[in-house]
């Protein structure tokens, strides 16, 4: 049974930034997290083969981080699993180029991790830049996988100023200990872009550990990175994504019972024009994948 951090023990902390062409942010995000008082600490700078230059201006900083430069963009995921590898740190944060994190954000960002053994993860209130509007404050997850950050939007304020567990939390800013990336695994790299934050939420909370919101780590976030937003590509990885991780995280009950009759009617409700193709195209690629992902999920089950 994990046992409870020793008050004054200050935890070694391995920060993992991602970056590719984020050439714009990087002195942004680097200051901002050297600046931070928490010790000790290591940041690991992970490039998945930029073209722009950011990975070169990021050895004006090689004496205070550690680059890790990898030979081509293998995506999110596997980007993160990478640089965790060589992570050193008895808890892992994870953190996107494109923020800028407040001062105290990673004490508090791990400060429920030391403090109750059930939590097994905790993310940070993401604002958008240059101003108190709430970009993520947790997530929800529907019956049939579209996910909704809790708060975007809307004015920062007290509804959004308590801890609480949530669905899942997103990579843009969140922290998890080793033992259980060793345990339950690091992050699904066959979700290339989008869901792999859910999946692991999800993961994480199956095996019982809370999923938390911290709201006093406060990170910037620009939300740059990814597919054109409306776009068939957006449409098509989203919705790849989402179907993936419902088959793989649940079962065929579930699937005829929760998951098609609310897919039905979402279908209904919404403006499908603009993604069904996409969305059909989703469903071409992921159906056919259902019965290996069930009997995964079932000998996974069998062996607990």
């Amino acid at each position: 049974m994990m046992q409870k951090s020793k008050p004054n023990h200050r935890p070694f902390v391995s920060v993992v930034i991602l970056n590719y062409n984020g050439m714009r942010f990087v002195e942004h995000c680097l200051d901002s997290v050297l600046r931070d008082s928490y010790h000790p600490k290591e940041i690991l700078f992970v490039d998945n083969a930029s073209s722009d230059g950011s990975a070169e201006l990021a050895y004006a900083y090689q004496d205070r981080i550690t680059i890790v430069r990898n030979r081509e963009n293998y995506g999110f995921p596997k980007g993160c699993n990478l640089g965790i590898r060589v992570a050193r740190g008895e808890i892992i944060v994870l953190l996107n180029i494109d923020t800028e994190v407040c001062e105290g954000w990673l004490t508090e960002l791990i400060e429920p991790l030391q403090r109750d053994p059930r939590t097994g993860m905790a993310g940070s209130k993401l604002l958008f830049p240059g101003g108190d509007r709430i970009q993520f404050a947790g997530g929800v997850m529907a019956p049939n996988g579209l996910t909704q950050h809790i708060g975007y939007g809307l004015p920062d304020g007290e509804a959004f100023n308590a801890p609480k567990e949530v669905e899942y939390l997103t990579g843009a800013s969140l922290a998890v200990r080793r033992t259980l990336l060793d345990r339950l695994g690091r992050l699904d790299e066959g979700f290339p872009l989008y869901f792999e934050d859910l999946d692991f939420s999800i993961r994480m909370k199956q095996a019982g550990y809370a999923v938390l919101y911290q709201p006093s780590s406060v990170v910037y976030h620009f939300e740059t990175y990814g597919t054109k937003k409306q776009s068939f590509a957006y449409y098509y990885k989203y919705h790849r994504g989402r179907i993936r991780c419902i088959l793989k995280n649940f079962g065929l009950r579930y699937f005829l019972a929760v998951f098609l009759p609310y897919e039905l009617g979402w279908l209904r409700r919404c403006d499908w024009r603009k993604q069904i193709k996409p969305l059909l195209a989703a469903y071409a690629g992921q159906f056919p994948k259902a019965p290996y992902f069930w009997m995964r999920g079932y000998i996974r089950r069998r062996m607990k």
